[in-house]
């Protein structure tokens, strides 16, 4: 068996990194991370700030990388890593214990490369810091594998570069990879006046990825003629070769020719990654469009953003949706769960192919949800997505209570979950935890062989943003997202080396206050029961929490968003179907207070809130942390608090700084304590 590449492209900010990357992700299918993705958040602070980032801050970063880039290699992968720009110790440093690392350096004209990055948008580096990333970048040395790219030339001419290099470099080192065979591609893309098939397609797609690949054959399943098109044409070679017996598809090998295919009023899907490249396709589309046409942008892009296009793509006569996708790569085959947000109108020209291509319930009604003007569908994704964290959190919580503090194995907790799963808990999130705990290898439960630091995308962190910014208690799905965050902590890795020398149970547990005891056999455990329970709960605060979210931003920004339907078009499709969105639609049907949730099921709250105390309580003993479980708990109680210390808290903002205060025996604001002098 040979050994695992890692293709490490290096470049300042606005080399084009991501988008050749991306090209080479396509043509290989090796494993693709962004060293972006792994910096810590004071990291990311600290570089918005325009402040350059030290040797101290980079190298847990740079250590979290090479953990990662381990990992895939012991699963005999291969991978491609996106980084700026890095000097000799750094390398170093990635190389360290992995034999097949290859450097390709991407560099060109500073101008260039300066202009493009202050045209990005939604980028934490300020291109003031570009001087600081060439101060950084160290020349290749002998010692090393790899070789410069010029930036000059399209993306898919300057990965086509890359491959050519890479073979000779393979062969020069002698390396030998396992993952796919390398093989050269042309330097020039197809004939750009290659003839427009007669025939017009009914809908096109631009980008081949995972999710663009499964919804063109989505759409060709149900009797769609698609027109498909990617920034690599060889992408679209491949996708004909291998699914173009699926049904009528029309490749196309340049924007003018996949315009042309389609026919009036053109309905365009975009499914390429958020942020400047959706500016980018938007761009080069427009340019062949006319008015009355239609763009459909598929992707997670931010809410703000996609209020942005939908009006400088009005004002050119054409009409704009923001389309939030749920389901994975398996719900854009079978059927996602979609949510729209634009103009009606836009809507009606959309909406018989999306209800075609959408999941569908059980009693046949679609989820293809059109939620309301402009960012409407892409704000209410997002939110989906925190919600998402939060479920996946507690169950993952919840099955660390049932491992550690009751003893039970893998298997033993599949088939609780199993159980619970067939009643009002029932939902795709719990069934598949059920299932990963079944797998074994080598004798092993495979759940056991995998890393604990859990990745994270931009939709967890835009969803507690935005609670935040419109001043709505997110807590429990801040707190699931933090969850993440501190899984991957270098504090955590150091302290655990601090924690070698205390004392450990069966279990897994530290008890670092000598107090070392089995937590099921002293009966400290919660029973089933009380967990079930304790999750039934947090669920419940968790949705209440996201939804009000969408309430919010649908006030603030005159969506008139439908909870109720919200809810009816998570029912399947999306990562966060199940049982209880039936209730919670009906519930909103009634009352479009998000508050509902919890006010007409204040018997219920209160008849389950001890489980979730000794739940929380029980986890504190074992000393297990439950940050989801622990929120939605103290979200509960400060419902169920008659007085609040915050009363202290206008006392002292009153006392520093003179902002006053309401009375609760006078009417009116803009009390001050007797602390102010004439007072």
């Amino acid at each position: 068996m040979g050994t695992p590449i890692h293709v490490v492209i290096l470049g300042v900010s606005g080399s084009g990194k991501t988008t050749i990357a991306g090209i080479l992700q396509d043509r290989w299918g090796w494993e693709f991370a962004e060293a972006d993705e792994f910096h810590p958040q004071a990291n990311i602070v600290k570089m918005q700030s325009g402040t350059p980032l030290t040797d101290a801050d980079r190298w847990p970063w740079l250590e979290l990388i090479r953990q990662w880039m381990t990992e895939q290699e012991k699963q005999g992968k291969s991978t491609i890593i996106t980084c700026s720009a890095l000097k000799r110790s750094y390398r170093d440093l990635l190389r360290k214990g992995a034999a097949g690392v290859v450097f390709m350096h991407l560099d060109g004209d500073r101008m260039l490369l300066a202009n493009r990055l202050a045209a990005r948008t939604n980028h934490f580096m300020p291109t003031s810091l570009l001087e600081s990333q060439y101060a950084t970048l160290e020349p290749l040395q002998e010692d090393e594998i790899g070789t410069v790219i010029d930036i000059a030339g399209t993306p898919a001419q300057i990965a086509t570069q890359i491959e050519n290099k890479l073979v000779q470099l393979v062969e020069a080192a002698k390396i030998v990879q396992t993952r796919t065979t390398l093989s050269s591609v042309p330097e020039t893309s197809p004939d750009q006046t290659s003839a427009v098939q007669t025939t017009s397609a009914q809908v096109g797609l631009y980008g081949l990825g995972v999710m663009g690949t499964a919804l063109s054959r989505n759409l060709a399943r149900h009797g769609l003629r698609t027109a498909v098109m990617n920034l690599d044409y060889a992408q679209t070679e491949q996708f004909i070769a291998v699914h173009g017996t699926e049904g009528e598809f029309i490749p196309a090998a340049n924007i003018a020719d996949f315009v042309a295919s389609l026919e009036r009023p053109r309905k365009i899907l975009v499914m390429v990654t958020a942020g400047a490249p959706v500016d980018s396709v938007l761009s080069q589309l427009t340019e062949h469009l006319e008015s009355g046409d239609l763009i459909v942008d598929m992707g997670n892009s931010h809410f703000l953003d996609t209020r942005r296009r939908e009006v400088d793509l009005r004002q050119k006569g054409i009409y704009f949706i923001g389309c939030g996708t749920s389901g994975g790569e398996s719900g854009a085959l079978n059927g996602p769960a979609l949510m729209l947000g634009g103009a009606p109108e836009a809507f009606q020209l959309i909406a018989s192919i999306f209800t075609a291509i959408a999941a569908r319930t059980e009693i046949g009604e679609t989820c293809a949800n059109y939620v309301g003007a402009d960012g409407a569908g892409h704000l209410t994704k997002t939110l989906h997505n925190g919600i998402e964290y939060a479920d996946m959190e507690v169950i993952a919580e919840i099955y660390q209570i049932l491992r550690s503090a009751n003893g039970m194995a893998n298997s033993q907790i599949s088939q609780v979950f199993k159980q619970w799963n067939r009643g009002k808990l029932n939902s795709y999130l719990l069934e598949i935890s059920a299932k990963i705990l079944q797998y074994s290898t080598d004798g092993e439960d495979f759940i056991e062989k995998i890393s604990d630091i859990a990745a994270h995308k931009g939709t967890g962190a835009w969803s507690s943003v935005i609670g935040i910014e419109l001043g709505v208690d997110l807590t429990m799905l801040s707190a699931s997202l933090s969850a993440r965050f501190s899984s991957a902590a270098q504090l955590r890795k150091q302290w655990k080396e601090l924690l070698q020398d205390e004392a450990l149970t069966e279990n897994g547990v530290y008890f670092t206050d000598g107090s070392a005891c089995n937590l099921a056999s002293d009966g400290l455990g919660c029973n089933p029961d009380d967990l079930r329970e304790a999750l039934l709960l947090a669920k419940l605060v968790a949705y209440t929490q996201g939804l009000s979210v969408i309430a919010a931003a649908s006030n603030k920004y005159g969506w008139g968003i439908d909870l109720a339907q919200v809810c009816r078009g998570w029912r399947a499709g999306c990562i966060i179907r199940g049982e209880m969105l039936d209730e919670f639609a009906n519930i909103l049907a009634a009352d479009a207070d998000p508050n509902a949730l919890i006010l007409r099921n204040y018997q219920l709250v209160q008849q389950l809130l001890p489980a979730l105390r000794k739940v929380v309580g029980a986890a504190n003993l074992a000393q297990i942390p439950v940050p989801a479980l622990s929120a939605a708990l103290i979200y509960l109680d400060t419902l169920n608090a008659r007085r609040l210390p915050t009363a202290l808290i206008q006392a002292q903002r009153d006392y520093f700084g003179a902002h006053g205060f309401a009375r609760i025996d006078r009417e009116g604001t803009g009390f001050h304590g007797p602390w102010h002098t004439g007072v």
